[in-house]
C-alpha cells in the first residue's frame, strides 16, 4: 500500500461517518496495519486483486452500511484530492438523482495492447455515489447479477444497469462539457481546474505509443498536478512500483538536458557522496578524476583494480594530485572476475553502499575496448563521461535532481544508440534470466517488453538506499561468468538491466540526463533512424509497431524469413503449425551458407590468396 491511498484517506476522513476499506486476499499484515490508522473497518474481499463484484459483497457482509443515506463507492484508482475535495463533493450533493457519478467514463474500454506488456487494467471506481434508496430497492441485488454476467463490470456498466432498472443516473463532470469523449485520460487538467479533485491512474497505465497518438503528455500532467499543490513524490512512488520502467519514463519525459550555466543547486544541504571507480585502463583515469573535481562538496573515492601494479600506479597518481575534493580514497585490489566493474561494485565495495553515512554512489569505470573502433570508444567515453560530469553547473545541476524529488533513484545517460545496435535489443536474450533473478530478490515490478529501462554502459549516480534489493543480497566473485560455478550466466549484465527495476520496487523512479550537444547529436540520429524505420509501414507509429511486432522477428532477411512473416500476418492460426518448419529451413540455410563460406576460405587458404567474406 502506497502513500498515496493514505493521503486520500485521510483527505476524506472528514467527509465520511464511516470508511469500510475491503483489502485484497493475501494483504500483508503491514498494510493491514496501516489502513487501520485512517479507517472505521477493514474487511479482507475473497478476491485477489481488484473486482468490482467486492462492493456488493462489503455491503451485504457490513450490513450497518444499509443505514447510512449515502455510500460512495470509490477506490486506490485515482491520486487525490487535488484541491478542495468539499468542493466537488458539494457540488454532487446538490444533484438529487440516486445514483451519481463524479466524472463520465466511455462506453468502451480504453485500448490495450498485452503482447507489448500493457493488458487492460480495470481500476477501482473513481466516484459512484448511491442513495440509500437504491440499495434497499429489490432491483439492487438483480443489478449486480446483471453487471457481473455481462463480465465488464465496470463503472459505466453499472450506470448503464442502474438506468435501465429505472434509476435516476447523473455524472457531475460530464463528458459533453470537454473536447473528448473521456475527459479523465486526454483531459485532466481541464477537470481539475473545473473542481474535479481525481488524477485517475488509468492514463498511467496504457501504452506509451497510444498516449504519443493522442499528444497526451504525462508530464505536462504530473507537472500540473504538482503545480496545483499535490505531492508528487506520491504520483511517483506508486507508478514505480506498478508501472514498466521504459513505460514510466516515456509517459513521465524524464529525460532532462541539464544547464551548464545556471544551477538550482542549494548548497546549504549538500550530499555525502561516495565515488566508486573501477579501473581496466589507468589512461583515463586523470580525467575522472578531473570531472569528479566538480562536485560541489568533498567526497570519498574507491577505485578498484584486479592488478597490484596498476594499485601503485593509482596510488601514486591520487596522492600527487592534493585534490581537496577528496575527502578520503582507498585503493582495493580485487579478484579478476568476469563481473569486472558490476562485480566490484556488488561484492568489492558493497561495504560502501550499506554505509549510512553515504547519501550518494557515483559509479564510473574505464576499460579498453578492443573490439570497437576508434570512433566508437572515443564517442561512448564522451557520451558517458559528460552527460554525466560535463561542468561545475552540469553537475550541480544533476544533484539538485535528487534534492528536488525524494524518490529519484538513479540517473544516467539514456541508452546510447550511436555506434551501437542496443535498441530494440536491450535485454540481450536475457530476459528469462532477469525474471528468474528478479524473483529471487523480491521485485514484482511490471517486466519491460522490449528494453529494460536501465544504464547501459554501467556509469550512473544513484542513491544507496535504492539500490537495497540487490546490495541485500550476498553476492560472491564466482556468481559471474559465463561457466562453471556462476550461478547466473551474464549476471553482471543482468544487474545492470535490474537495476531500476529493483529500485522501483522500493518506490524509487530513474532519470536520465544529457548536456544540450549531446540531446541535439542524439534526437537529430534518433529521427532520422525512426523516420526511414517508418518509411515502408503506413498509419499512426502505435499501428506501425503493432504491424511489425505481428509480423515477428525478421532475422537476417531472405525468402524463408519474408515467408514467415507473411504467414505470421495473413495465417495467425496456421502459424502455429508451420514455424517448426520454417525454423527448420532457417537453421538448413544458416548450416549450408556456413559451409559454403568455410570452403571458400580454404580454398583460398590452399591457393595462397587472401580471402575476402564480402565478395
Amino acid at each position: 500500500m502506497d502513500e498515496y491511498v493514505s493521503f486520500a484517506l485521510a483527505a476524506l476522513r472528514p467527509h465520511a461517518e464511516r470508511i469500510v476499506v475491503a483489502l485484497p486476499s493475501g494483504a500483508s499484515p503491514e498494510n493491514a496495519a496501516q489502513l487501520r490508522e485512517v479507517a472505521d473497518a477493514l474487511v479482507e474481499s475473497p478476491y485477489k486483486g481488484f473486482d468490482p463484484a467486492v462492493y456488493p459483497w462489503v455491503v451485504d457482509r457490513e450490513s450497518s452500511v444499509r443505514d447510512f443515506d449515502e455510500v460512495v463507492f470509490t477506490g486506490d484508482g485515482w491520486f487525490g484530492p487535488i484541491g478542495d475535495i468539499s468542493v466537488a463533493i458539494d457540488r454532487a450533493a446538490m444533484n438529487t438523482a440516486p445514483v451519481r457519478a463524479m466524472v463520465e467514463v466511455p462506453s468502451h474500454l480504453p485500448d490495450d495492447f498485452p503482447d507489448a506488456g500493457y493488458p487492460r487494467r480495470i481500476l477501482p471506481w473513481t466516484w459512484t455515489a448511491v442513495r440509500r434508496e437504491v440499495i434497499l430497492s429489490p432491483a439492487w441485488q438483480g443489478l449486480w447479477r446483471a453487471a457481473r454476467a455481462s463480465d465488464v463490470s465496470t463503472e459505466r456498466e453499472f450506470l448503464d444497469r442502474a438506468a435501465a432498472a429505472g434509476h435516476d443516473v447523473s455524472i457531475v463532470f460530464p463528458a459533453v462539457d470537454y473536447p473528448s469523449h473521456d475527459p479523465a485520460v486526454y483531459t485532466p487538467l481541464q477537470l481539475i481546474d473545473d473542481g474535479y479533485p481525481f488524477l485517475g491512474r488509468t492514463l498511467f497505465t496504457l501504452y506509451p505509443p497510444f498516449l504519443d497518438r493522442f499528444a497526451v503528455i504525462g508530464r505536462e500532467i504530473i507537472d500540473g498536478a504538482g503545480i496545483r499543490g499535490y505531492p508528487l513524490e506520491l504520483i511517483w512512488q506508486n507508478l514505480a512500483r506498478t508501472v514498466p520502467p521504459r513505460g514510466l519514463y516515456a509517459i513521465g519525459g524524464s529525460v532532462e538536458v541539464l544547464s551548464a550555466t545556471t544551477s538550482t543547486y542549494d548548497p546549504e544541504r549538500p550530499f555525502r557522496i561516495a565515488s566508486i571507480i573501477h579501473v581496466g585502463d589507468i589512461d583515463d583515469v586523470p580525467e575522472l578524476l578531473d570531472r569528479l573535481a566538480q562536485l560541489p562538496d568533498p567526497y570519498s573515492l574507491y577505485l578498484t583494480t584486479t592488478n597490484g601494479k596498476r594499485a601503485a600506479q593509482l596510488q601514486r597518481l591520487v596522492e600527487s594530485r592534493a585534490d581537496e575534493r577528496i575527502a578520503a580514497f582507498e585503493i582495493r585490489v580485487t579478484p579478476a572476475s568476469e563481473g569486472r566493474d558490476m562485480s566490484d561494485f556488488f561484492v568489492g565495495c558493497r561495504d560502501v553502499l550499506l554505509d549510512e553515512g553515504v547519501d550518494l554512489v557515483v559509479k564510473l569505470h574505464t576499460r579498453k575496448m578492443r573490439r570497437k573502433t576508434t570512433n566508437v570508444r572515443r564517442y561512448f567515453r564522451r557520451y558517458q563521461y559528460e552527460n554525466l560530469l560535463d561542468s561545475p553547473e552540469h553537475v550541480r545541476n544533476l544533484l539538485a535532481l535528487f534534492q528536488r524529488e525524494k524518490g529519484l533513484g538513479f540517473v544516467f545517460p539514456p541508452m546510447m544508440h550511436i555506434g551501437y545496435s542496443t535498441m530494440g535489443r536491450g535485454w540481450g536474450g536475457l530476459q528469462d534470466k532477469a525474471a528468474e533473478v528478479a524473483a529471487r530478490i523480491g521485485v514484482n515490478v511490471p517486466q519491460d517488453s522490449v528494453s529494460p529501462l536501465a544504464p547501459y554502459g554501467g556509469m550512473f549516480v544513484a542513491r544507496p538506499a535504492a539500490l537495497r534489493l540487490l546490495t541485500g543480497e550476498r553476492w560472491r566473485y564466482r556468481d559471474y561468468g559465463r561457466k562453471g560455478a556462476a550461478q547466473y550466466k551474464h549476471l553482471a549484465h543482468l544487474q545492470e538491466r535490474l537495476i531500476v527495476m529493483a529500485g522501483a520496487e522500493l518506490g524509487y523512479h530513474a532519470r536520465t540526463v544529457l548536456t544540450r550537444e549531446h540531446a541535439s547529436i542524439s534526437h537529430t540520429a534518433l529521427e532520422s533512424k525512426t523516420d526511414y524505420l517508418f518509411s515502408t509501414t503506413r498509419g499512426w507509429p502505435v499501428e506501425q509497431i503493432q504491424l511489425m511486432q505481428r509480423a515477428g522477428d525478421i532475422g537476417h532477411g531472405g525468402v524463408v524469413a519474408l515467408a514467415r512473416m507473411y504467414v505470421r500476418l495473413n495465417h495467425p492460426r496456421a502459424s502455429h503449425v508451420l514455424m517448426p518448419l520454417f525454423g527448420f529451413a532457417l537453421r538448413a540455410i544458416l548450416t549450408l551458407r556456413l559451409a559454403r563460406r568455410g570452403t571458400q576460405a580454404l580454398i583460398a587458404a590452399l591457393l595462397g590468396r587472401p580471402w575476402d567474406p564480402d565478395r
